[in-house]
């Protein structure tokens, strides 16, 4: 561990606040709050995101996303976004299904597939970096969970914002829907530390 980190994780336990383990920066990561319906409240939403209490891994509820059926290629999304600095380490895991019947089929890059992306942007909002991984495509078992092997990234120089994506990629019109339940994107201490301070900051103007 760098003295950086030493340093901040001392200070996160000065605050009383999560280690690494623990610290999962998302809001409603388990889609559990408000009702079911279009939108997941916390998430910022493109296109067809509704929560559902049809079949979630954990709690009542979970998300589903699926395509637009507009002409050419097409993308819903849900995301939430975070202060970064370069040099700090993120990861983001989330679990995923599609059920008989709502199922998607193909490859990814041909039929629908979903994927989960950390995306890192600058001061002008312009994306400087990425790294993302498939999460379901028509090749994944039907009707169970499927715990996605975490995906991890460092934030390039530039970075002022980082940000966790889920995204539904509809290349057609096809059919079939993912869901999404039980979402973590966790920082390393230091990058924690960042976000806690904003926080901090934040209640103090106010």
């Amino acid at each position: 561990m760098t003295h950086r980190n030493k340093v901040a994780l001392g200070f996160l336990v000065a605050l009383g606040l999560p280690s690494l383990a623990s610290a999962n920066l998302l809001t409603n990561a388990g889609f559990e709050d408000g009702p079911p319906g279009f939108g997941a409240q916390d998430w910022i939403a493109f296109g067809n995101v509704f929560t559902e209490a049809n079949t979630p891994l954990s709690g009542a509820q979970h998300a589903k996303l699926f395509g637009n059926f507009n002409p050419g290629f097409d993308v819903t999304s849900i995301f939430q976004e975070f202060p970064a600095t370069p040099g700090s380490l993120w990861e983001l895991d989330v679990w995923s299904r599609h059920n008989d019947g709502d199922q998607l089929t193909g490859v990814a890059g041909t039929g629908n597939w979903a994927v989960q992306k950390i995306v890192f942007k600058d001061a002008g909002d312009a994306e400087i970096g990425a790294v993302e991984s498939i999460v379901l495509d028509g090749t994944f078992p039907i009707d169970v969970w499927i715990d996605n092997a975490p995906i991890q990234g460092v934030a390039p120089a530039g970075t002022t914002q980082v940000e966790a994506f889920v995204l539904f990629l509809q290349p057609a019109q096809d059919g079939g829907a993912a869901l999404i339940d039980d979402a973590a994107f966790v920082p390393e201490p230091a990058a924690f530390a960042l976000v806690a301070l904003g926080g901090i900051l934040a209640l103090r103007r106010r």
